[in-house]
């Protein structure tokens, strides 16, 4: 007599694998969105923390120069100028003649850039102190679909110091 071994299925069934690729969909689905806000949250982030970096850049020239550097905040181009302030230094503005070290544009999700400097200038001392006139005050506002983005830095004039505030709504 012959015994009848059993088989038993080493593959997966057609059920098995629709099943499982409705699962990969349906997580699929539920990150997608949340991927979409931290990738803009990721851009904006890169925005402010340029706009910090070049506070905090303009201040260590200064120091490591031995001379008085400032930066200029064009909110129509939003870009930010890094020069070296030679021709007026006691005035805390940039004028023709004043040599440009770089000029720096934010992404394009950022709208607006702006200070509450006169001339929309901060300066920064060889000691490393900041010179302005007004609050040393600098806004950033960013805006994707997804995501709203204030920031917020402050320079400290007795000591050149940067302090950087960033909202998300």
């Amino acid at each position: 007599m012959k015994s009848h071994k059993s088989r038993t299925s080493g593959g997966f069934t057609l059920v098995e694998l629709m099943i499982t690729v409705v699962i990969i969909g349906i997580v699929t689905g539920m990150a997608v969105p949340k991927f979409n806000v931290t990738v803009d949250r990721m851009k904006m982030r890169s925005g402010v923390g340029r706009l910090t970096s070049d506070l905090r850049l303009a201040r260590s020239m200064a120091i490591s120069n031995k001379d008085q550097y400032g930066l200029l905040f064009d909110m129509s181009k939003r870009t930010i100028t890094l020069f070296r302030d030679k021709i007026s230094p006691a005035s805390y503005s940039f004028e023709f003649g004043d040599s440009i070290v770089r000029v720096d544009t934010l992404p394009p999700e950022f709208l607006w850039i702006w200070s509450d400097c006169a001339n929309q200038v901060v300066t920064f001392k060889p000691n490393g102190t900041s010179g302005f006139v007004g609050g040393g005050n600098v806004w950033a506002l960013g805006l994707t679909q997804k995501v709203v983005c204030i920031s917020w830095n402050s320079v400290l004039a007795s000591t050149g110091r940067v302090q950087s505030n960033t909202y998300y709504y």
